[in-house]
């Protein structure tokens, strides 16, 4: 999986080169789990042909309603210690009564919800909604946001040690992938603590983050601190483990110049933040039902 940094300069002796500068975003992970979910009330630009935008409304039309989609998904599954896949297929067959629960499987290991899965994307998301917010010069259409977090448990995740000792598979070697490219196995430890380190290292644009950084104003003190108890609650199960979750804008072959907000991408970030937050409630809910 890469992402594009865009409008890089290569320097010779007397020419500067215009390139782009792809980044295997997944490079850090040992068992990395990735979604792309598209954005926005309309897949289609505001040139497109009426063919172009029926062909487009058909292939989803709930996207209005909904205001994402998700495209695909890879999801690490710590039982079987292999990836379970879904593809545009299962996000096309989600409706507003079913989105939450196909959302929810992205963030299930095969054992339990990674919750700090879930409140580290939520506050990537909300970075970005920020971003929305505070700007009007673009209009984005048929952009996806990509997620990525580390599907290998922690070895303080909950059941985590139970399962590591019924498969050994998973707990004497790891193969740390880059998408074709396979480096040596380590010990599942040293591993860990090496995904950590490399977790430490400064990272790019949208998903920079320091916990000491103000939050949008327009939030109330309630949700901030919501929030901040949310990521506390889950930072025990990794070393920062915030960073162990990526959130990357992707595909930009349709953004056009605007006078105002980009009001179907911010209602999709919306629904998405709703969704996720409702992901989180019910789990909630259910813990204090005794429910498993």
């Amino acid at each position: 999986v890469y992402s594009i940094e865009y409008r890089k300069y290569l320097k010779s002796i007397a020419f500067f080169y215009l390139y782009l500068k792809l980044e295997d975003v997944t490079s850090r992970f040992v068992r990395p789990c990735i979604m792309d979910v598209k954005l926005g009330q309309r897949s289609y630009d505001p040139f497109a042909s009426q063919e172009k935008r029926e062909q487009q409304i058909r292939k989803y039309p709930l996207m209005e309603d909904i205001g994402f989609l998700i495209l695909g998904m890879r999801v690490y599954n710590v039982q079987s210690d292999a990836f379970d896949t879904f593809n545009q297929h299962y996000g096309r067959s989600l409706v507003k009564d079913t989105v939450k629960d196909g959302l929810a499987k992205f963030f299930h290991n095969g054992l339990y919800l990674r919750k700090d899965a879930i409140w580290a994307s939520v506050h990537r998301v909300r970075q970005i909604l920020h971003w929305f917010n505070s700007q009007h010069q673009l209009a984005f259409y048929a952009s996806s946001l990509l997620f990525v977090y580390e599907g290998l448990p922690s070895s303080s995740s909950p059941s985590s040690l139970s399962t590591l000792l019924r498969n050994p598979s998973i707990c004497d070697t790891v193969m740390k992938t880059h998408n074709n490219n396979t480096e040596e196995a380590t010990n599942y430890t040293n591993q860990r603590k090496k995904g950590y380190h490399l977790c430490g290292r400064a990272y790019h644009l949208n998903n920079s983050v320091d916990y000491g950084e103000r939050k949008s104003s327009s939030r109330t003190e309630e949700e901030e601190e919501e929030e901040e108890e949310g990521l506390k609650e889950h930072r025990g199960r990794g070393p920062n483990n915030l960073k162990e979750v990526e959130v990357r804008m992707i595909d930009f072959a349709h953004v056009f110049p605007s006078d105002s907000h980009d009001h179907g991408y911010i209602y999709g970030l919306k629904h998405l933040l709703t969704v996720l937050e409702q992901i989180l409630a019910d789990n909630e809910r259910s813990r204090a039902e005794g429910i498993q």
